[in-house]
Parts: structure tokens; sequence; C-alpha cells
């Protein structure tokens, strides 16, 4: 085997358990603060069956080869014919599963934002627009990955030679671009409503970078573009991806470990707009938070207008969310 196939195992090998263990990481933690797993926790477990599944089909396709590797070629036996159209075939798939990968990691992120956000008019009616263009942009690519090739048998073909489409050229710069739009989107979701959080500006700025580590995933999309020496080869696709693939869980994920890092929150009643009288619900007072995010089991915002405390950006009451995430705790360590 090719040195250069030896050394792309062991990436794929390496950075495929960082992701597991990172999101193992996150569903252990859940369990020990004793929270019920929410529908981002379930996205995470499937996270983690698909990065097995990638895992196993590169190193197959690294060690069997495919119809773009080793051209051109000649005098090659039938059992090698034979585990390069599995390889191809494999390639095909494991373009499949990526995606859905990486689309789940997005869907993570942005069920966060809609959970942060939640009660808030105007960031409602963005995280609709997010999820329509998440939708959107998961279907582009996985179109585009059958496109490059007419008939579609030219994917795993090996003898005739099945030309330049086999590269896929198409589908790598649609993933690309609908990468980068996709996590430019996410990351500037929130940021408005972040800076504006009632709170330290230390603690506003860890906040704000808990979002924006989303660049490493966008340099990264840049990098993997075919301008860029020769990124359509299969080696530095499992290479790059698999660099993408641990980024994407640690962009999913450090927000939540983020908030389960501290030991279990003590429960107080959920906080009301200005419709509650003198900070009570049912009769018990709140907890004097100076906070932008409060800490009980709904998260929220609260910022400050024109000299006035808004919270949740309206008047009404604001119902219980099922969120354990609290972004910021007062200064108590609650």
């Amino acid at each position: 085997m090719p040195v250069k196939s030896t050394v792309a195992i062991v990436l794929v090998g390496v950075f495929g358990a960082l992701s597991e263990a990172l999101m193992l990481l996150r569903l252990v933690m859940r369990k020990r603060r004793g929270q019920r797993l929410n529908l981002s926790d379930y996205l995470t477990i499937a996270c983690i069956g698909l990065v097995l599944a990638r895992s196993a089909f590169a190193t197959v396709i690294l060690v069997w080869g495919n119809n773009h590797m080793h051209r051109p070629v000649s005098d090659i036996t039938e059992m090698e014919i034979y585990r390069r159209q599995v390889g191809s075939k494999l390639t095909l798939t494991n373009r499949l599963v990526y995606n859905v990968y990486l689309w789940l990691q997005k869907a993570v992120v942005l069920l966060l934002c809609q959970r942060i956000l939640a009660g808030l008019p105007w960031p409602e009616r963005m995280i609709k627009a997010c999820w329509v263009s998440l939708c959107a942009s998961f279907a582009a690519v996985q179109i585009t990955t059958f496109v490059d090739c007419r008939p579609l048998h030219l994917y795993w073909q090996i003898m005739p030679d099945p030309g330049l489409c086999i590269q896929a050229h198409t589908q790598l710069v649609t993933l690309i671009s609908m990468n980068i739009a996709t996590d430019t989107m996410l990351m500037l979701l929130p940021m408005p409503w972040l800076l504006r959080v009632k709170t330290s500006w230390m603690r506003r700025l860890q906040l704000v970078g808990l979002f924006a580590i989303g660049l490493l995933l966008i340099a990264i999309a840049i990098v993997r573009l075919p301008a860029f020496d020769d990124n359509t080869s299969q080696l530095n696709r499992n290479t790059w991806g698999s660099v993408e693939e641990f980024l994407a869980a640690f962009v999913a994920n450090m927000p939540t470990l983020y908030t389960l890092r501290r030991r279990t929150e003590k429960s107080y009643p959920t906080y009301y707009g200005h419709g509650a009288s003198e900070g009570r619900v049912g009769g018990s007072r709140q907890p004097p938070f100076n906070e932008g995010i409060l800490v009980t089991n709904s998260v929220q915002l609260e910022y400050v207008i024109d000299g006035r405390q808004k919270s949740q950006g309206s008047s009404h009451n604001i119902g219980r969310q099922d969120s354990d995430e609290h972004l910021v705790v007062d200064e108590r360590g609650w």
C-alpha cells in the first residue's frame, strides 16, 4: 500500500475517533447532569453512527482503491477490477453519508439557536428561513452527487476509463459553496442578540466566541476548493473530509459542552416577562439574576433597549422552554 494511503487511513481513524469522543462526551455529560435527551442529542447519536459508517467506507476505499485512484490502469486482474468497483460504489455512498452527517450537525447548531432565541419575533422568522435554506442546500448537495457522470454506471466503471467525470468537480464545488453559505448563516444568526445580552463584556465575548468557531469550518471549506492543490483526488478528499468531520462535531457540540461543564443548577420557577408582578411566579420570587440568559429550565435572552429592561422582546408571558442549556449563569456559579 502506498505511504500516502496509509497516512490517509490513519488520519481517517484519528479524526473519526476524536469526533466520536466529542459527541459521546456530550451524551455522557448530559446523563451525569440528570437531564433528558433532546432532539439535538438524538441527532448527535445519529451522527455517531454516520461517523462510524464513513470511517469504515473510507478505509475500504483507501485500501482497495476506486476508479479515480492509480490511473490509468492496464493489465489489471479480475479481483482488482472487483475491488475497485466496490471501492467506487462505496465512494458514492460515502459522499451521501458524509453530506447527511454535515447537515445533521448544522441542524444541531440551528436547534440550539432556536432554543436560545425562542419568543423573539424577528429571530423566529429568521430561524424558519434558516430551516428552509438548510433543507434546500442539503437537497442541492445530494442531487449534485449524481450529476457529474452520465450514465450513472460511469461512477464505478473501471475499464474502459470512465473519463474526467469521476473527479466529481461539480459535486465538490456545490458541497463547498453550500457549506460556506450555511455555516456563515448559522454563525451570524445569533450574533446580534448575543452582542446585546445584559452581562459582562467578558461573558459576552465568551458567548460570541462559542458561535464564531464556525469560522474554522469556513476556512477548511475554502482550503478544500479544487483550485488548491489536487483536492479532487481521493486521498485529499478523504483527508480534508476527516478534518472537516471533526470540526463540524466541534462546532456543533462545543456550546452545549460549555453549558454542561457546570454542576446542575438549582431549580427555579420559569421566568415570565412584564406580565409577572414584582418578579413573582406562582407566589415564588425569582432569584436576583442580572445576566443575559436566565438560569432556569428555559433559555431566555434579556437585554437593555432605550434604558429599559426588555425580556424576550415582548410584554407577554414567556412560555416554558424544554431546554437545559444555560449559556450564561450568574456570578455565583449557579
